[in-house]
Parts: C-alpha cells; sequence; structure tokens
C-alpha cells in the first residue's frame, strides 16, 4: 500500500517523537506549538550527531555499519547530516546494529520503544503502536513490526473520505496483500480498477504500477501485509537473505 507507506512509515519517525514531545509540554500552556517544533528540530539534528558518534566509537565506517544494520550507507550518511528524517524502522536498524534501544536516538528511555524482537512478536491490543500523519488523515496501527528479520509487515489502515495514494502509479519490489474491514477504496493496478468492499481482498505483486483512492464519504479501515518490509533503502539486505 504505497500512499500509506510512503506517509506513515518515512515520516513515522517524526511523528513518533512528536508524540513523545506532546507528552513533555502538553502541561506549558499557549506555546506548545512553537516549543513543540523548536524541540522537534532540536531532536531530528542531535539523532544524527548520536548516531555518527556511537559509530565513530565503535569504530565502523559507513560501509561496516551499512552492512551491520542493512541499511545504504548512503542513507546513514544523510541521516548523520542531517539530511534525511530517519523512519521508525531505520532506527531500529540503527539502534540494533549500534547496541542501543530507539529510545537513546531520540532521547527517551522507555520500555516501550521501538525495538526488535527475537523470534517471536506478541503484542498485546493494548500495547500496539500507532502512529498518524499531522491531520490524522492516515492512521497505521502496526500489526507486524518488531520482529528481528522479518521478512513482511502488517498493519491496520484507518483512512479517511478523500485519502488517495498519489497523482501517480507506484511499484517496488515484492508483495501486497490488502483485506477490506470497513469502507471502500479502488486499486488501480496496471490500468484495471479493482473495488474493493468489506470482506474482500487484493494480492499483486508490488512491482506493478498501483494506486488506490478511498471511495464514497465513510472512513475505510483495511489489513495490509507488504513483504518485504518497507525499511526505506534496504532492498539490498533483503536480497541477501532471499
Amino acid at each position: 500500500m504505497t500512499g500509506p507507506i510512503d506517509l506513515m512509515i518515512i515520516n513515522g519517525g517524526i511523528n513518533y517523537v512528536q508524540r513523545q514531545l506532546r507528552r513533555r509540554t502538553m502541561t506549558q500552556g499557549s506555546g506548545l506549538n512553537e516549543m513543540t517544533q523548536i524541540l522537534i528540530e532540536q531532536i531530528v539534528e542531535n539523532i544524527g550527531c548520536k548516531i555518527k558518534m556511537l559509530r565513530t566509537e565503535a569504530g565502523y565506517s559507513l560501509q561496516q555499519l551499512s552492512e551491520r544494520a542493512g541499511v545504504s550507507g548512503a542513507a546513514i550518511h544523510k541521516i548523520e547530516k542531517g539530511q534525511m528524517t530517519p523512519t521508525i524502522t531505520l532506527l531500529m536498524k540503527i539502534a540494533e546494529a549500534l547496541g542501543k534501544r530507539v529510545g537513546y536516538l531520540i532521547g527517551e528511555e522507555e520500555p516501550d520503544d521501538f525495538d526488535f524482537v527475537q523470534g517471536v512478536e506478541f503484542i498485546p491490543r493494548e500495547k500496539r503502536k500507532c502512529i498518524s500523519n499531522a491531520d490524522r488523515t492516515i492512521e497505521l496501527e502496526h500489526l507486524a513490526l518488531r520482529l528481528k528479520d522479518a521478512r513482511l509487515h502488517a498493519g491496520v489502515y484507518r483512512l479517511k473520505p478523500g485519502m488517495k495514494s498519489g497523482d501517480k502509479p507506484h511499484s517496488h519490489v515484492g508483495e501486497e496483500l490488502i483485506f477490506q474491514v470497513e469502507g471502500s477504496v479502488e486499486y488501480m493496478i496496471e490500468g484495471r480498477s479493482y473495488p474493493l468492499n468489506p470482506q474482500d481482498s487484493l494480492h499483486f505483486l508490488s512491482e506493478l504500477p498501483h494506486a488506490w483512492r478511498v471511495l464514497g464519504d465513510t472512513d475505510c479501515v483495511n489489513i495490509v501485509i507488504l513483504t518485504p518490509p518497507p525499511y526505506g533503502a534496504t532492498e539490498l539486505a533483503w536480497t541477501k537473505r532471499s
């Protein structure tokens, strides 16, 4: 589901930071938005500095950290320079490779941070991670995210009326499976329309050009499974594991 993945996974890191900061500043009155924005900018800048410091202390070159984390060296370089806001999944992989918790990189040490688990990922409903864009028109509730070396990603997507993946079709490596829970969505795959209503499903190869849009004036809820996981610039690591 390229659109929500673009909006939610790519921007998930900054949205997670925003939620942490709101908790810190929610009692500070009318200056909340301004203070939050300043703190976000500071933390995003500090993430790159911390990664570079930890990499240097460990004696890793960019290439060595890239191989350990399964993240491209170019992406790590941009993060260190503050030229790229890392995703949650990229932070998880980099933190794992450096022997740190994700919370350390963003300035929060909490037991429920986004960190990989070994072998089995069990998520009680009340502890399920949920991220959204700024206006909450797209919300992603993670079903499968933290299993180390996992070969799929799954999530519940809640989309407001009018949402769509973009103006042009997208394509990427892997496969997608969509199960429609509530509302309706239309997928266009190689120019052919596939309208999904509750209980319908759709499975396709992601390299086929595709796009989607919410139909009607009611909220849309679907379960999306993708393989490989949308880690960003990690197709190389996926290829090595396959």
